[in-house]
């Protein structure tokens, strides 16, 4: 669709630290893009280089990225003026005063402003000076626009601009701004779109809305189809209620950040009837919707502010639909650096993907269930920094909630809710408080699209043994493949327990265990939904486990090997040659500040990235989704 653009500025992001976008090194991608895959000939581990030094010459891809959009009709100054039709109001450049106040009280980046007239957004200029900037605003080439997009110039930066003729009252186009911008800090580039359609107060406006929605999801299925990393988000006082959700959401597969959804032929429009919209594409996960319509905003406006949390999660390689986790619990990382993993499944899985033998459990327990509590929700344990609680007392709770305090989200909330099939199968009692927590009676509501309920496993089991929970998944994914898979082995646990974890009866524990993921790893290949779309994880979730006395600062049981395999991940890595901003902790087991080591928590935004998820609410551990197993190359926005 043609508009009239703006020259762009440098797309290049800043190299500052840590939390900045990493530059490329296609040197290294290439060399990890053509390791060696076949497991008899696995090369020796390099030394890891230091953490700064690994910063500027590993690629990295996008991480996920969080902002707060919001829309506000800030009701034109003419209105207020002598002779308008607001008799009483204060003058646009006084109520603009108060707008300015709105959007720093409410912590806004991103604003579409409409009946954004000369005299309000000189006076923004004046108020925000340098740290916000508009578009059009009082600049526009192709002549007065009354319509804006606002941003915190901290926050983005201007890469492109146009304005797209939308028609007005009469039919009289007016020109409506788009804007791509880019996240100074992590790099994700966004387009917001930005409308007032007519009302029917100058007569019946029908056709020219009809027309304006048109051309907004053109506009939207054309910049997806030229920038597919870049999520839309359209802004606007569209003057119409549901039937602009159902005219714009399913021909440009947008989702409001209101509610509402499109089933097939079926559009329900979200509740409440605003005629002021915050849509996205599916890539960008909406929370916290407010509609701000106090005494205050009522001074300022005719129309209430209304803004949202916005996620946009971090890129994965295209094609990667299914996840399936191992967690291996006593597992250590002394074993899998013996003769055990030399041959077999352990120098298969090494030799196919990215591993290490030096990730961490949680720092405050090294125990089976808070690993795996920290597993499925990215959180540390103690209930007071944010944890999920389990494994802070001896026993058990009813639910992970009730230990926590609070509702605790995790894989299976994300997943469930997004309509993708989820399983957890196990053989130790104990992971009962798994289905217990997230049962249709524990389970919270779901906030996307069509409501998929409170339940959020749709298979789970408990049963005798690894070798029949193993079955059990490999019978349930012939008939229906699940999206996300997760299953533990406790068999390498329990004979730990039994005879201690160093001797030959552990050591065939760990042998057998591993043909059970070899077996895993046949049925994806026997799939055909699975085979060549399945990222498959396996991990220790707690090595050895002292008979007396605790073990949290033992590194024969908080030291854990992980691997990754599967699409996109690259043949004989090493996890910490993949992740700068990840430091090998050496023989330490690391507190929580400071860099950090790569920890089973990880695993639960690497999870929520492969599937498109953004990171799970209130996880603690890497809630950016840095963590990175695939090529960069491989990865769109890399």
């Amino acid at each position: 669709m043609s508009g009239t653009t703006t020259s762009s500025r440098s797309t290049r992001p800043p190299v500052t630290g840590l939390r900045r976008l990493c530059a490329t090194s296609l040197a290294l991608a290439t060399a990890l893009l053509i390791a060696p895959a076949t497991p008899d000939a696995l090369a020796p581990a390099a030394a890891a280089a230091p953490v700064a030094a690994r910063v500027a010459d590993t690629p990295q891809t996008t991480p996920a990225t969080s902002f707060r959009v919001a829309n506000f009709n800030v009701l034109g100054a003419d209105h207020t003026a002598p002779g308008g039709n607001r008799k009483g109001w204060d003058s646009g450049v006084v109520r603009m005063d108060r707008v300015v106040t709105l959007v720093k009280e409410n912590a806004l980046d991103v604003v579409g402003f409409q009946e954004f007239q000369p005299p309000q957004a000189t006076r923004f200029a004046e108020l925000m000076g340098t740290t916000w900037q508009t578009y059009p605003g009082l600049n526009n080439p192709a002549g007065p626009s009354v319509n804006s997009i606002g941003w915190s110039t901290a926050v983005w930066r201007l890469l492109e601009a146009r304005t797209i003729p939308i028609p007005y009252f009469d039919g009289v186009p007016s020109r409506m701004p788009a804007v791509l911008l880019q996240n100074i800090e992590t790099g994700r580039r966004v387009w917001f779109f930005n409308t007032h359609n007519p009302a029917d107060t100058r007569g019946p406006a029908q056709q020219w809305r009809d027309t304006g929605f048109a051309m907004e999801v053109a506009l939207a299925n054309e910049l997806r189809a030229a920038y597919p990393d870049a999520p839309f988000i359209s802004l606007g006082d569209k003057n119409e209620r549901g039937e602009y959700y159902c005219a714009v959401a399913p021909g440009a597969d947008l989702w409001s950040a209101s509610g509402g959804y499109v089933d097939g032929t079926t559009c329900r429009p979200p509740a409440g009837g605003a005629i002021d919209w915050i849509m996205g594409t599916k890539d960008v996960f909406f929370n916290g919707y407010t509609r701000l319509d106090n005494a205050f905003v009522r001074r300022t406006s005719d129309h209430p502010l209304y803004f949202a949390n916005a996620v946009v999660p971090a890129s994965a390689p295209v094609g990667v639909d299914h996840v399936v986790v191992v967690a291996v619990p006593g597992l250590t990382s002394t074993v899998v650096r013996g003769k055990v993993g030399d041959a077999g499944e352990i120098a298969r899985l090494r030799a196919n993907g990215a591993s290490t033998t030096n990730a961490r459990t949680v720092r405050e327990s090294t125990q089976a269930d808070a690993n795996l509590m920290s597993l499925l929700t990215g959180r540390r344990v103690f209930a007071k920094a944010g944890g999920h609680g389990v494994g802070s007392t001896k026993r058990l709770p009813a639910t992970v909630h009730a230990s926590a305090g609070q509702y605790v989200s995790g894989v299976f909330d994300l997943a469930h809710n997004l309509s993708n099939r989820t399983m957890f199968g196990a053989s130790r009692p104990e992971t009962h408080l798994v289905h217990r927590s997230w049962n249709r009676k524990s389970g919270g509501g779901d906030p996307y699209g069509v409501d998929d309920g409170k339940a959020k496993l749709d298979a789970a089991k408990v049963m005798r043994d690894d070798a029949a929970v193993v079955g059990w998944w490999r019978d349930k994914i012939a008939k229906a493949p699940a999206e996300l898979s997760v299953l533990e082995l406790s068999g390498v646990l329990d004979a730990g327990l039994d005879d201690g974890f160093t001797g030959p009866a552990y050591q065939k524990a760990v042998r057998k265990a591993f043909r059970r993921v070899a077996a895993v790893r046949r049925s994806i290949a026997a799939s055909p939904e699975m085979q060549g779309t399945t990222l498959l994880v396996v991990t220790g979730t707690g090595g050895a486990q002292k008979a007396r006395g605790s073990s949290r600062d033992w590194a024969q049981s908080y030291r854990v090997p992980m691997w990754v395999t599967g699409p996109g991940v690259p043949a004989d890595s090493d996890l910490y040659d993949l992740n700068p901003s990840f430091a090998s902790p050496g023989k330490q087991q690391m507190g929580y500040s400071g860099v950090q080591p790569i920890r089973v928590g990880d695993l639960t935004n690497l999870v929520t990235r492969t599937l498109g998820l953004p990171p799970v609410p209130g996880s603690s551990m890497d809630p950016e989704q840095r963590f990175q197993v695939f090529d960069p190359l491989l990865v769109p926005g890399a």
